[in-house]
């Protein structure tokens, strides 16, 4: 693979990470559960609840923060701190999935806007985009308390995962892939 082609590959790795990460920290089914025509959804700062009942269909959304103030059920407040959490780590690992992008894609372009920056600095922003989604991911899944069998990890949490997973593939294709020149 030459160097060209590898460097794309890797800007293509970033950018589908930087957008993944994007969609899993504002998506709302990071847990689901859908049991007798009631379906729900807790995101990172909200649930949902969806009921259909008589033909009708009903939905509510509360925030986890709302909840809590108003002394509502811990389970709730619990899920707001492992949101924090998600949010933190996932939000970190954007920005710096971001930076990563402009450090591979702004030389390809021509522009040397990035050449100033030391080599600690890539290093910490190349690893730490995956490692930060992925660890704000794992983050919530420890905070995040015990849910019924009935419930299970929705779309957002996996997307969430993927990215992570793909913002750590992008340095390590670096380092491991040799490039032909």
């Amino acid at each position: 693979m030459d160097s060209k082609t590898k460097g794309m590959v890797m800007a293509g790795m970033v950018v589908l990470s930087l957008v993944l990460g994007l969609l899993a920290v504002l998506g709302s089914s990071w847990m689901t559960a859908d049991e007798s025509g009631i379906e729900a959804n807790y995101g990172l700062s909200e649930a949902e609840v969806e009921m259909t009942f008589m033909g009708e269909t009903v939905s509510d959304t509360a925030s986890y923060s709302e909840v809590c103030d108003e002394g509502g059920e811990d389970e709730m407040c619990d899920l707001g701190t492992a949101g924090t959490i998600g949010q933190i780590g996932l939000w970190v690992g954007i920005v710096m999935a971001a930076v990563f992008a402009a450090m591979m894609i702004l030389p390809m372009a021509g522009i040397d806007a990035m050449d100033g920056m030391p080599d600690i600095a890539q290093k910490i922003v190349s690893w730490g985009a995956g490692g930060m989604m992925l660890l704000g991911t794992i983050g919530w899944m420890i905070m995040a308390p015990e849910m019924p069998d009935e419930f299970g990890y929705g779309m957002s949490f996996f997307m969430a995962i993927i990215a992570g997973v793909l913002g750590l593939a992008a340095p390590a294709m670096d380092m491991f892939v040799a490039a032909d020149e």
